[in-house]
């Protein structure tokens, strides 16, 4: 096979790769980002900090939100689900972000092909 033609069948190879291991990262980081919390499963994410933050800097106490399944929950201590979510949410960015920088830094396909994450 030519020089050329093979380099180019590896390097092809090795964004292909490269492309599914980072898809791979984030499903891992949405599964992170799951939060079960009386009783409902919620989505950590910007906006429900967001908006728990809005409540609790107008003093309430209790409100009812969605979970991912759309049932209503009633959250007594929004200060405690605010609290687990930042928690969640920080610890789950910064796994994603130092996974993304390992996969970045692999440059060999062989590196990218046996990278495994935790």
């Amino acid at each position: 096979m030519d020089k050329r033609l093979e380099q180019a069948l590896n390097f092809s190879n090795f964004r292909l790769i490269l492309a599914t291991r980072q898809k791979s990262l984030k499903v891992l980081l949405n599964n992170k980002l799951k939060l079960s919390y009386e009783g409902g499963l919620f989505k950590v994410d910007k906006e429900l900090i967001t908006y728990l933050d809005t409540l609790l800097s107008k003093n309430t106490k209790n409100c009812v939100l969605l979970d991912v399944n759309d049932i209503p929950i009633l959250i007594n201590d929004i200060k405690e689900l605010f609290d687990k979510s930042t928690e969640l949410y920080s610890k789950a960015i910064n796994q994603y972000y130092q996974s993304y920088q390992k996969l970045e830094e692999a440059r060999d396909i062989r590196k990218v092909t046996d990278w495994d994450e935790d």
